[in-house]
Order: C-alpha cells, then structure tokens, then sequence
C-alpha cells in the first residue's frame, strides 16, 4: 500500500512538472534583439555589425537550446541550426537577398518555439 502511494505521488509530481514545463521558452532572452540587429545590418549591407550580431546569436542559441528543446521537436531544433548555419555561410560570402531570406527565417523558427 505504502508503495502505490509512492507511485502516484512520483506521478502526480511529474504530472505537475511537465505542466509547469509546458511552454519553456527564454522570455528574458535577447534573441529578437540580436535578430533585428542581423536583419538590418544584413540591409544596410554591414558585414562585420552582421557576422558579430550572428556570433551574438549563436551563443544565445547555444544557451537557451537546452530549455527549448524540452518542449520542441528534434526536426525543429534541427532546422534552427542549419537555418544559422546557412545565415552564416551567406554573410560570409556576403550575399545579402539569401542572407536576409535566413535571417527571416530564423527568425519565424524562434518564435515557433514559443508557440
């Protein structure tokens, strides 16, 4: 009997836990900031402001993925990396219309995430 109780509250804790983790979404973090600030240097055709705002980015990613992908979808998660990767790669070669297309992108991928 002692154990069932064990049991069901272990279950109920979980229950509890992946209500609260329902929707684990960096709110505080400066992502969008970060985004916006890719996209127009991507414009104004300001490689280095850009591939230091994509740096920027890439250490958010790396901090927040962990918490992102308790609610989000391997293929996602997935998706975001190569979508930087490619973002990356064109401001490198400096190829603003595909740079700015991957930032778009990668973008709309960040607030998938908190829907």
């Amino acid at each position: 009997m002692k154990t069932n109780i064990w049991i069901t509250l272990g279950i109920i804790a979980a229950m509890v836990v992946a209500f609260l983790l329902h929707n684990v979404f960096p709110i505080n973090s400066p992502m969008n900031e970060y985004l916006e600030e890719v996209e127009e240097a991507i414009l104004a055709g300001e490689w280095p402001k850009a591939r230091s705002a994509l740096e920027k980015i890439e250490r958010e990613w790396k901090r927040s993925r962990l918490l992102i992908e308790i609610n989000n979808s391997r293929l996602d998660i997935q998706e975001f990396a190569r979508t930087l990767t490619l973002l990356q790669a064109y401001a490198k070669v400096e190829d603003r219309a595909s740079a700015y297309a991957q930032a778009a992108h990668l973008r709309e991928r960040w607030w998938g995430f908190a829907e």
